[in-house]
């Protein structure tokens, strides 16, 4: 890989050749219509050449559509929203070696991030949208387990 997400685009058409499509349709006097306000694009699909896997962003999902957390002790968890809309985590140890990825569940239409920073020893809370358009989260405590989802707004 080349150091950069890979991301694929909407419609992969390029845009000058857009341009050129609605200015032959103007002349023409052909009318355009656009996609209704409520129809929602697909996300796109992003890979990270450092902690792997294809994870969902870009639109409701963000740029660059992950969340780090950096522990006290040189640590560090990633967070992404994965193919299948569930919430998907990975970390290091002290030496930096990786775990595998790990499902931490439930089915989100937004991106993910960190909403609550660490009250001590590793406790830390992550959150993201769910299919109702509410914020749900779940909060990791210092031994490493996690609360089951919870509704925050």
């Amino acid at each position: 890989m080349n150091g950069r997400a890979s991301v694929r685009t909407e419609w992969g058409v390029p845009v000058k050749k857009i341009k050129t499509a609605v200015a032959a349709a103007a002349l023409a006097g052909v009318a355009l219509t656009a996609a209704p306000a409520s129809a929602v694009a697909e996300p796109m699909h992003c890979t990270s050449t450092v902690w792997g896997g294809e994870y969902l962003c870009g639109g409701e999902f963000g740029q660059p559509g992950m969340a780090e957390y950096a522990f006290r002790d040189g640590r560090r968890e990633v967070f992404v929203i994965g193919t299948d809309h569930a919430v998907w985590t990975r970390w290091t140890d002290t030496s930096g070696r990786k775990s595998a990825w790990t499902s931490l569940g439930g089915y989100m239409v937004g991106g993910i991030g960190i909403i609550a920073t660490d009250t001590g020893g590793g406790n830390f809370e992550i959150g993201a949208k769910g299919t109702d358009g509410h914020l749900w989260g779940r909060s990791r405590a210092a031994s490493g387990s996690w609360t089951a989802w919870y509704r925050i707004s």
